[in-house]
């Protein structure tokens, strides 16, 4: 069935107009990191940056996936860490949120990974992210976990093997780069059991994130949506599909979340074809996820889209194409015109800007010599008590290419308060001489805004 071709009566008007009654309200403060997942990237990452056009918003949160196949692709996949460095650290704010592995289909399991046997296996990857600068990476240990498919599956009688073994990977990529600021994401399905999500959980001390992946697809009977079941027909199907299976689970996550401390997340989501048990064009079902999203009651401190036409599913609702062009069309049209509403047509709250202040950097020497440690100055004043992440960046001038960078996590402020950091920098011999600066950033405690950019310090370097 060509589902691009059907009409849904529900019109976009008509669902905004559901999301207010709802008590949607887009200005909420706190809003949620936007990321998405564009396919693998490789070498182009500029298909995140196209999303970003077509949405109207700048999308910070990137999200790749480890391959399953081999330890080689979850210990150092340079192929992989260095397209997502290129993107990261083309623009301030920006993070990777990388699905990784607990072990190689075929090759591991979670008894042993609960011994500690994988733990200098991850150290490594540990230092790789920090090698390739995508230090603050948001790491979806094990993800989707609940699902069968998964070579860490968690049911047969393996939930407590595979809370240890996260356990084991957090401990050991903390202990080699206990500066980096990785947040870890403990995500499974959005069906798994009550039971199985108590057993199952490693800890307060081990998860940033609670989070859980939820598409449209219905079990109950009322998917796929007839040919010529459009209007009110169409909507009784969709909620029948959200009232039974989605509002429980998020019900379900959001008391979960709220008795640990944690944040929620929803890695990944998305409409889907008819051809995969989908409710194919549903406004209800973006509607729906997107009032959860961004009520500020349910504490969601990231989401990311599947935009992306899976062997499994089609998702994608933006235009863009392999070639970071525009001449996608997709299946889902009022789904699309519905996601993006929020972000075209509602503003943002901005940050108060003068809740921080900076001051210029200073660069000692004035003129560096390459090789040669230096030292970079500034202060930072917050007008309230709070906590900060202050961070220095030396880049060169002309590319904007990254150097170097220091950052100082959970800087406590009283109100009023200015602090003062002296950083040593060297560039390297291997680098030209020529011009660079200096960058500094003020970022919230969880990297997830920045709250203060300026990069009026050059320099140069013979």
């Amino acid at each position: 069935m060509n589902i691009g071709a059907r009409t849904v009566g529900l019109t976009l008007a008509s669902s905004l107009a559901a999301m207010s009654v709802l008590g949607w309200s887009a200005s909420a403060a706190a809003e949620p990191l936007t990321g998405v997942y564009r396919g693998e990237v490789y070498s182009n990452p500029e298909v995140v940056n196209a999303y970003s056009t077509w949405l109207g918003h700048e999308v910070t949160l990137g999200q790749g996936h480890q391959a399953k196949d081999t330890w080689g692709n979850i210990e150092n996949p340079s192929w992989q860490l260095s397209s997502w460095s290129t993107w990261v650290n083309a623009k301030p704010g920006r993070r990777l949120n990388y699905s990784v592995a607990m072990f190689p289909s075929g090759q591991g399991s979670l008894a042993q990974c609960a011994q500690g046997t994988y733990d200098y296996r991850f150290k490594t990857l540990a230092n790789n992210l920090v090698s390739y600068k995508l230090q603050n990476t948001i790491i979806r240990l094990g993800w989707e976990f609940s699902g069968n498919w998964m070579p860490w599956y968690s049911g047969n009688g393996q939930q407590a093997n595979f809370a240890a073994c996260f356990r084991k990977i957090v401990t050991a990529m903390r202990a080699a780069q206990p500066s980096a600021g990785f947040k870890f994401d403990w995500n499974p399905n959005y069906d798994i059991s009550s039971s199985d999500l108590a057993a199952t959980y490693p800890g307060d001390a081990y998860v940033d994130y609670i989070g859980f992946d939820l598409y449209d697809q219905g079990w109950n009977g009322a998917y796929p949506v007839p040919a010529g079941c459009t209007g009110s027909c169409a909507l009784s199907r969709w909620q029948s599909v959200w009232n039974a299976q989605f509002a429980p689970a998020l019900s379900k996550f959001r008391t979960f979340a709220q008795a640990h401390g944690k944040p929620l997340s929803v890695p990944e989501w998305g409409v889907n074809d008819a051809a995969t048990h989908g409710g194919g064009d549903n406004t209800y079902y973006v509607g729906q996820m997107l009032e959860f999203i961004f009520n500020p009651a349910n504490n969601v401190g990231y989401h990311s889209y599947f935009d992306y036409q899976a062997s499994d599913g089609h998702h994608q609702l933006s235009d863009v194409d392999s070639r970071s062009g525009h001449d996608f069309q997709t299946e889902f049209p009022n789904a699309a015109a519905l996601f993006k509403s929020y972000y075209v047509e509602t503003p943002t709250e901005p940050e108060p800007t003068e809740a921080v202040s900076t001051t210029q950097a200073t660069v000692s020497p004035t003129t560096v010599t390459r090789g040669t440690s230096f030292q970079v100055s500034g202060s930072v004043t917050s007008s309230t008590a709070r906590s900060l992440v202050v961070k220095y960046e030396i880049r060169n001038a002309a590319t904007t290419a990254l150097v170097s960078e220091k950052s100082y996590t959970a800087q406590a402020f009283t109100a009023g308060q200015t602090r003062a950091y002296t950083t040593a920098f060297t560039i390297p011999t291997s680098l030209a001489a020529g011009t660079y600066r200096v960058d500094t950033l003020i970022f919230l405690p969880d990297w997830s805004k920045t709250l203060l950019y300026r990069n009026d310090t050059p320099f140069t370097a013979k």
